[in-house]
């Protein structure tokens, strides 16, 4: 801080009159000659305050570089400005691996990434000069998700944020053309319970706190919500509802028709409609199996399963449009090929490949959704097979049953070979999927199998065939998590 005497300007009365002064001593003639008070000579003492802000300007000596100032004002703000992205028209399903985005940065190409991890420590803001959402990640602690059943009563929970990372772009001809691909991530958690209440969202406290539902299906149209309902969402929310046997919300007819009606739908969208009607067929075993053996929970374990046939009849209807489907294109819906020796892949000497990742993973949720469903089907056909001979007019040759019901569809046998299926098509899924952890819940079904045949002395093998696919599961997940740190990435949505 420095202190400087003022300019020599004339005497205090006319610098205040604003009109020129003699400089005459001790007082100016112009001053003692119309009869005015002279002030003076006299001044303030002036003290600069310089920083590196105000270039060394203090406020009685503003700064010359005003206009500048200004624009790198503007520029701070337009920096701080949000990147939003759209979906580019047509639009397409969203389990399409790679999909076309725009921004006001120009178009993008970018491959759709889930991974579930820790929110809390997953996601930092970024160091630097960045827009207002730019982030980091830091996953170490990020590992395959857990499928087992809490069976609580607490509502299934998930929460989720949507990050897009858009490659760097090395002259401005890559502006306009087509650039390397980026990424869009979802980092989600969840819980594994699936307490859904029926009631009304204004009746049920819990339905109130759901921030997921609430909003309605009609919420989930647009990217980046559709991509996150229809691809993380909801094959997580009803495998959980299957795993826990508890009806879902996402079983009523809006929440299987709305969010689609501006993306198309692929089979296993339409595979998923099939299967969140199960919840409710496993919810109402639970409760005909524990009572004792009657006429009454006879007729209600048979009417139960002329339900069973129904959603059976649904499959097969599914199942031979897939057929159609990829038979007009002249490839196979699966092919045997060798296993690998590395991967250690005994009991299992050969394994299955796919025409697509999608199609290998519509057919490991098939296989394992029919392990679950005909293992519910069977126990009911022991329920009215108990209670008929149990009846007072004794037992009959063959138990009345629902007409069209295949019996030997739904024994230990064939549902053995669903699981053998499954275990076959597991590693091309794990090796061609963007979300390893959509795995998880297929795998703990068959694991489960496995187990309850140990009670027999049986199922060794494939018991250590799904430890050694569970660390590989693993492994994966962990690559994943590698390969996405040290990026910068944009956030665009919060859910949850």
């Amino acid at each position: 801080m420095v202190g400087v005497p003022g300019k020599y300007k004339g005497c205090n009365t006319c610098r205040a009159r604003r009109v020129a002064c003699d400089n005459g001593r001790p007082f100016c003639k112009k001053c003692t000659d119309y009869g005015r008070e002279c002030g003076g000579y006299e001044r303030e003492t002036v003290f600069i305050v310089g920083t590196p802000d105000d270039k060394g300007r203090c406020s009685s000596h503003p700064p010359r570089n005003q206009q500048s100032n200004r624009k790198s004002k503007g520029n701070g703000l337009r920096q701080v400005e949000k990147l939003e992205f759209v979906a580019s028209e047509p639009w397409q399903p969203a389990w399409m691996d790679m999909i076309s985005l725009t921004s006001s940065a120009g178009s993008h190409r970018v491959r759709l990434v889930a991974l579930q991890t820790d929110l809390t420590s997953a996601i930092r803001p970024s160091s630097g000069p960045s827009r207002g959402n730019d982030v980091t990640l830091s996953l170490g602690n990020s590992c395959a998700a857990n499928a087992n059943p809490t069976f609580g009563h607490e509502p299934f929970n998930m929460k989720s944020r949507c990050l897009v990372h858009l490659p760097k772009r090395t002259n401005n001809r890559q502006t306009t053309g087509n650039s390397s691909e980026g990424l869009c991530l979802f980092l989600y958690e969840q819980n594994s319970s699936s307490a859904y209440s029926n009631e009304a969202p204004w009746k049920e406290s819990t339905a109130l706190a759901d921030r997921i539902r609430d909003p309605g299906p009609a919420a989930y149209q647009a990217f980046p919500e559709h991509h996150f309902f229809a691809r993380v969402y909801r094959p997580s929310a009803i495998w959980a509802a299957l795993l826990n046997r508890q009806p879902t919300f996402l079983c009523s007819p809006e929440w299987t028709v709305v969010p689609w009606e501006r993306h198309p739908r692929t089979p296993l969208d339409d595979l998923l409609d099939i299967v969140v009607l199960l919840p409710s067929i496993f919810s109402r075993a639970d409760r005909i199996t524990p009572l004792e053996a009657s006429v009454s929970r006879r007729l209600k374990a048979k009417d139960l399963l002329s339900n069973c046939v129904n959603i059976e009849r649904q499959f097969d209807i599914w199942y031979s449009m897939l057929h159609q489907r990829v038979d007009e294109s002249g490839s196979p819906l699966y092919w045997v090929v060798d296993a690998i020796p590395s991967v250690g892949q005994l009991p299992f000497s050969d394994v299955f490949s796919f025409p697509s990742p999608l199609m290998g993973l519509v057919h490991v949720y098939y296989w394992a959704v029919l392990i679950s469903f005909h293992q519910c089907i069977y126990t009911l056909l022991d329920t009215v097979f108990e209670s008929e001979c149990d009846s007072p007019s004794g037992p009959s040759i063959l138990p009345e049953i629902p007409p069209g019901m295949d019996l030997q569809r739904y024994q230990p046998a064939q549902t053995r070979t669903l699981a053998s299926n499954v275990c076959r098509s597991l590693d091309y899924v794990l090796q061609t999927t963007g979300q390893p952890d959509l795995l998880a819940a297929p795998l703990w079904i068959v694991n489960e199998l496995y187990n309850d045949m140990a009670r027999f002395g049986d199922g060794e093998l494939e018991r250590l065939w799904c430890s050694s696919f569970r660390g590989r599961l693993e492994a994966i997940c962990h690559n994943v998590s590698v390969s996405l740190q040290g990026k910068k990435w944009v956030e665009t949505r919060q859910f949850g």
